[in-house]
């Protein structure tokens, strides 16, 4: 059974939530470094591509940078080290899957270890979402207007932002109540590396958008991203109308039903 975390409050105090509550696999997993990188990271000398992901966290997606500041002084590692974890979820790909409504479903594949999350932004919208015990940004979730998103990071390539571009997947969870406007900001916010975000609302809207050298918006038909779990992703579409649960089970990780605000993991439903 996974943890289900809450977070409340300012970017910081978020972040603080889950850092508490995540403490002992945040520190399980800055042990598993060696006692030279260990030293580094609380010396603060990240170098690269990882200065360059601290940088541009910070000048493009200040409130996950805030919330990774406040995770990493509750769970007493540094921050700096932190950041670059995001960097490490294009290392795997996963599967993810639209299917049109209504009602709209969005599934997504999981790898432990990882959690639950409610997050109540101060002065934003309300979301339930799986995420690692790590980062900021969610895998997969839905918030209180019925907008829901799956992030399926590609490998990382410096363009002109270091920072990933899935991370946007907060953004929205956070801002938006429609698929279109999500798509808009989505298009135009910096972000790098590959992989995809799939959007669903509540209404039966479905679309993505796919990050590269160039950005494309995906059709809701177009929106499957075929990874190492493809197998189980094709097995989930070969029911004639799998519901959530049952895309999760599929999956083997998660699936939102937007129109009833719930998030499926593990046999369990969730909402914000």
């Amino acid at each position: 059974m996974n943890a289900v975390i809450e977070c409340r409050g300012a970017p910081r105090d978020l972040g603080r939530d889950q850092g508490r509550a995540c403490r002992r696999a945040v520190a399980r997993r800055f042990a598993a470094g060696t006692a030279w990188e260990r030293l580094r990271w609380r010396a603060g000398w990240p170098r690269g591509p990882e200065a360059r992901c601290v940088r541009d966290l910070w000048r493009h997606f200040p409130h996950q940078a805030d919330r990774l500041a406040g995770l990493g002084s509750a769970a007493g590692v540094p921050a700096s080290w932190l950041a670059p974890r995001v960097l490490a979820e294009g290392g795997a790909e996963a599967a993810a899957v639209v299917l049109e409504g209504p009602p709209a479903r969005l599934g997504r594949a999981l790898e432990a270890p990882f959690v639950v999350r409610r997050s109540r932004p101060e002065g934003l919208f309300a979301s339930v979402e799986v995420t690692r015990p790590w980062l900021p940004a969610a895998l997969v979730g839905v918030n209180e207007r019925g907008l829901a998103v799956a992030s399926v990071a590609g490998p990382a390539a410096d363009e002109h932002c270091a920072a990933p571009a899935w991370l946007l997947a907060q953004d929205c969870l956070e801002r938006f109540e429609a698929v279109g406007p999500a798509l808009d900001w989505c298009c135009e916010r910096p972000g790098g590396g590959g992989g995809a975000l799939l959007l669903v609302h509540a209404d039966g809207d479905a679309a993505g958008i796919a990050f590269g050298a160039t950005r494309r918006v995906l059709p809701g038909a177009e929106c499957i991203v075929r990874g190492e779990d493809a197998a189980a992703l094709e097995k989930a579409l070969g029911d004639v109308a799998p519901d959530a649960a049952g895309l999760a089970r599929a999956l083997d990780g998660a699936a939102v039903d937007a129109g009833a605000l719930r998030l499926y993991v593990g046999g369990s439903a969730f909402s914000p």
